[in-house]
């Protein structure tokens, strides 16, 4: 009986985790273009989608791993992965209020997403596969 359960919160989970990427592809819109920044915005907006979907994996992985969360994280790395979670959400937010240097911001903000996409892909790579 545990190991349904177990079964029904990974499932539960799964279905949450997707629900908001769900919402995240419906609130960003990613097919619509900006008249004047016709290539900044859609790769803005890929690039959060990419980030995203590789976060809530992260998200999963840590939650549903069989070993204690401390052998994994020590103070800075959980620091770096709630900033890792917070920042670029909030930059994505933000993004409305920025009228000067708007195509900047956007490809700012895709070079932060794929630098956070490769540094948790190190992370699964560096503890979670190979420990």
């Amino acid at each position: 009986m545990n190991s349904f359960f177990q079964f029904l919160i990974r499932l539960l989970a799964i279905g949450g985790l997707s629900l908001i990427f769900i919402v995240a592809v419906i609130l960003l819109n990613p097919s619509r273009t900006h008249r004047k920044r016709k290539s900044s915005t859609p790769t803005l907006k890929y690039s959060y989608l990419a980030y995203l979907a590789v976060y809530l994996a992260f998200i999963y992985l840590i939650v549903f791993t069989e070993k204690n969360l401390q052998e994994y994280f020590d103070e800075f790395r959980f620091a770096l992965a709630i900033i890792a979670g917070l920042l670029p959400t909030t930059a994505m937010l933000l993004r409305r209020k920025i009228h000067t240097g708007r195509t900047a911001y956007n490809y700012a903000l895709s070079i932060m997403h794929f630098v956070i996409v490769v540094l948790i892909m190190r992370f699964f790579t560096s503890f979670l596969i190979f420990n």
